[in-house]
């Protein structure tokens, strides 16, 4: 079993929780914070940041173009405009299409009508502009762009079976691949990386859904529903040798053994959602993914936090169905509420509404504007002066650690900071793989003329460093 194997050559999700990259910042002396992420994968940290309420400029360099492709996707379903889509239908569809191999045909049916206006903000700045502010493609290649519009072309392909994109089979494909002879005991498998690693240290990860989602890739079920329609935002082309000669192969080779759960599951801000009963998590990391899904996406939207407290968990759900009358239906606090949503949203929209085109709005919080830049152009930013001295923060993923050397920190403002993801929630890894990291990237570091903030503690999603420009850097 490889590791390339398991955690996939396209990540589409992180590999540590999302956070607000903008508490690393010092306050900025002139104009917006500026931040690049390189490796992130997805937006779960540009969600944190559009809450934060500062003016910032988030400079975004991942690894594939499909990447890029569900960022335009999921920023779009974040920022719907209210009277067209209420808060809990687009956290629904948020998780669908961020998380799960197979989706709801509702899921499926906004990104296959919606394909035109995506296309529409790749090709048309003015128009990109004035729809959704907050992204700026201007950076990007214009070959780049075309593949992109190929990609969003794809998904919107009609095809009834999707023999295109088989996604079960596919990922049936992966798993068999990986663990080869151990494919029949690969239950134990998933027990064996929860047992040793996630239980403790994701500990609101729950063994069963996250089994289930070793098997299946299907982790979020926030509605009961049919999940049968291929997930096409998750297929991406690699080059591979078949028949002795390299060939564009289409496929899934995401992540089959971390999970998405990382990035928004296993963490909550609220105590309550840590309760035990009988040694079980009463909060799974499905519903806690959903609550902070649905709290950042109402503060994106409104400026404000979110306070409505989470829905019934399940024991008190199963107590309270037992306690009915047989026969007797009653409506539950999730109905009452979306019910009052669906009266609220029906008096505010207005008659002409055209639920076909990009309805949306503007961040409620701050002023960030995501801009995305050219695949592999690290390098060569550091050789343009533009970007000499320019960045309060560099956020290196786990995955794209290489570039952590002195060139890299040459576009760090002084006395800025840069953070490198952890590998402590990469399943595969042993103990002596976790125990060599972290040296090694302190010896990039101080050769990059960085220092160590805070603890060496194996527990943080991220290092910290602090960067001091010397006169020879």
């Amino acid at each position: 079993m490889s590791l390339l194997e398991g955690v996939g050559e396209v990540a589409w999700w992180g590999l540590t929780p999302s956070q607000d990259l903008t508490t690393y910042c010092r306050n900025s002396k002139s104009g917006p914070l500026r931040i690049l992420t390189i490796g992130a994968s997805d937006l779960r940290h540009a969600l944190e940041i559009m809450c934060s309420g500062r003016d910032v400029e988030l400079f975004v360099i991942d690894t594939n173009l499909e990447q890029y492709c569900r960022h335009i996707l999921l920023l779009s379903v974040v920022l719907q405009d209210p009277r067209v889509m209420g808060l809990q239908e687009k956290t629904e569809l948020y998780l669908d299409l961020y998380g799960n191999s197979l989706v709801r045909g509702a899921s499926m049916k906004f990104v296959r009508n919606n394909a035109a206006n995506f296309i529409n903000l790749l090709t048309d700045e003015d128009h990109l502009k004035k729809v959704l502010p907050s992204l700026d493609l201007s950076l990007l290649k214009f070959k780049e762009r075309d593949f992109m519009e190929s990609i969003i072309k794809f998904w919107a392909a009609p095809n009834e079976k999707d023999s295109i994109f088989p996604m079960d089979k596919l990922w049936d494909g992966r798993v068999r691949a990986y663990l080869g002879e151990r494919y029949d005991a690969g239950r134990n498998v998933s027990d064996m990386d929860f047992s040793l690693k996630l239980k403790e240290r994701a500990a609101l990860l729950d063994f069963k859904e996250y089994a289930s989602w070793r098997e299946t890739g299907r982790s979020y079920d926030v509605r009961d529903g049919v999940f049968d329609i291929p997930n096409r935002t998750l297929s991406s082309g690699v080059i591979r040798m078949i028949g002795g000669q390299k060939r564009f192969a289409r496929g899934y080779w995401g992540d089959i053994v971390c999970s998405p759960y990382l990035s928004h599951g296993i963490f909550s801000p609220l105590k309550s959602m840590y309760e035990i009963r009988n040694r079980i998590n009463v909060r799974t990391a499905s519903e806690v993914a959903e609550y902070n899904v649905m709290s950042l996406i109402h503060h994106i939207n409104t400026g404000h936090k979110y306070t409505e407290p989470p829905k019934p968990d399940r024991f008190t759900f199963e107590a309270t169905a037992k306690k009915e009358e047989p026969g007797k239906e009653s409506a539950t606090l999730e109905e009452i509420k979306e019910e009052e949503e669906e009266e609220e949203e029906d008096e505010a929209a207005p008659v002409d509404m055209d639920i076909t085109k990009l309805n949306l709005i503007a961040p409620a919080c701050g002023n960030v504007k995501i801009k995305l830049l050219p695949l592999g152009t690290v390098d060569q930013m550091q050789k343009k002066g533009c970007y000499q001295s320019s960045f309060d923060l560099i956020y290196l993923s786990s995955s794209q650690v290489s570039y952590l050397t002195p060139g890299l920190t040459t576009m760090l403002k002084d006395d800025a900071n840069l953070l490198v993801e952890n590998i402590k929630f990469i399943a595969p890894l042993s103990k002596e793989q976790e125990a060599a990291y972290l040296p090694k990237i302190k010896e990039m570091a101080v050769a990059a003329k960085c220092e160590l903030l805070g603890s060496n503690d194996e527990n943080n999603n991220n290092f910290h460093f602090n960067f001091h420009r010397t006169e020879s850097s």
